[in-house]
């Protein structure tokens, strides 16, 4: 008969104990890391044309992540105050995907003639 009312006992502990135990879920605080599409840029070149007005800005973009991308690029042309004073969009890799680790290639012009100070170029991959 003991055993009988031991039995029912030690479920009953083990169920105010769990639904008492510290731990379980929970909201989490703090900093949560997510990976991202990782992109890099490759032979990044920018030339000023002869008539001193157009710079032909040509280069690749690597893919790094884990899966096909597509997009295409901004480029900016900056002052030497580090200020966008000028940019133009171009598709990547004539708007096909590619793999991981190949690199789609961009080409373009831009007319500067009336942009002066232009100190840098800088490239932004947008993937779509």
């Amino acid at each position: 008969m003991r055993i009988k009312h031991i039995f029912p006992v030690i479920i009953l502990s083990i169920l105010f104990f769990a639904a008492h135990a510290t731990g379980g879920s929970g909201v989490r605080t703090g900093t949560l890391t997510f990976s991202a599409p990782v992109y890099e840029i490759e032979d990044l070149v920018a030339e000023m044309q002869g008539d001193g007005n157009n710079v032909l800005v040509t280069g690749k973009i690597k893919n790094l992540s884990h899966y096909p991308v597509k997009g295409y690029v901004i480029v900016y042309f900056k002052n030497g105050n580090d200020e966008v004073v000028h940019s133009v969009e171009t598709d990547v890799n004539d708007k096909r995907p590619f793999a991981h680790g190949k690199a789609g290639t961009f080409e373009t012009s831009a007319n500067v003639g009336n942009t002066p100070d232009i100190q840098n170029v800088v490239i932004e991959f947008i993937n779509r």
